[in-house]
């Protein structure tokens, strides 16, 4: 059985976009791996793939060199 799929992107992916777009519309700035896990309730690593994942599908970009260097490029309806 295979999970449904959000836009190309699993629920879990849909989810940490939403909340990166959230927390980027609340406080102006892109969330840092660690608050992302924080909030998730997911590991470091995990909330590391979630955004490599979401990089790879076109969803966000990382800057360089940045702390806080997640860029929203695609957002969810």
């Amino acid at each position: 059985m295979s999970r449904k799929k959000t836009e190309g992107i699993t629920d879990p992916q849909a989810r940490t976009l939403r909340l990166i777009c959230e927390m980027l519309d609340a406080n102006g700035l892109p969330p840092t791996v660690k608050e992302l896990a924080v909030a998730l309730g997911i590991s470091h690593a995990s909330a590391h793939e979630q955004i490599a994942q979401l990089v790879r599908k076109e969803y966000l970009r990382k800057e360089e060199r940045k702390a806080r260097s997640i860029v929203v490029i695609k957002r969810l309806n």
